[in-house]
């Protein structure tokens, strides 16, 4: 899975390559989510983080941070999620401000079951490009670089 084109940017082409495969892997986690549940995976990552915060309940920003997302971005996700009534929003009593997301009891039931698919679907997406031992060389580095994305974006 490389780029069609010469390059002597090696960090280009490593960042080409990655985002082609976040694509393919995306595309085989995101049919069968869709197909089961209505989701996407990116919505998905919604659900779980807040299904794992004090309470379900998160500010706004603090969701769009842990997501590595803008706030506007977030706030564009949240907009389906809440119609079809996985979250709902409210006021912090702290500061009236201050938007807070929760996770209904519909959107924790319709998480857990997605998770499930997810994960199936994960597994069958990663295997499908990279060997045991690729993933097994691949997994720590994710994790290293998504640990520093635990900024402000945007």
């Amino acid at each position: 899975m490389s780029t069609n084109f010469q390059t002597d940017a090696p960090s280009l082409t490593t960042v080409l390559d990655l985002a082609r495969a976040r694509t393919l892997v995306l595309r085989d986690i995101d049919v069968p989510l869709g197909g089961h549940h209505g989701l996407g995976l990116n919505d998905l990552a919604v659900l779980l983080e807040l299904k794992a915060a004090p309470a379900w309940t998160l500010r706004r920003v603090e969701l769009a941070r842990r997501l590595a997302v803008t706030t506007s971005g977030i706030a564009r996700q949240l907009a389906p999620l809440e119609r079809i009534g996985l979250v709902a929003r409210e006021s912090d009593l702290m500061d009236a401000r201050l938007a807070l997301v929760v996770l209904t009891p519909r959107g924790a039931e319709v998480a857990g079951e997605a998770r499930a698919t997810a994960e199936e679907a994960a597994a069958h997406a990663l295997r499908n490009i990279w060997s045991d031992d690729d993933l097994a060389t691949l997994a720590p580095l994710l994790r290293k670089a998504s640990a520093g994305l635990v900024r402000p974006v945007g």
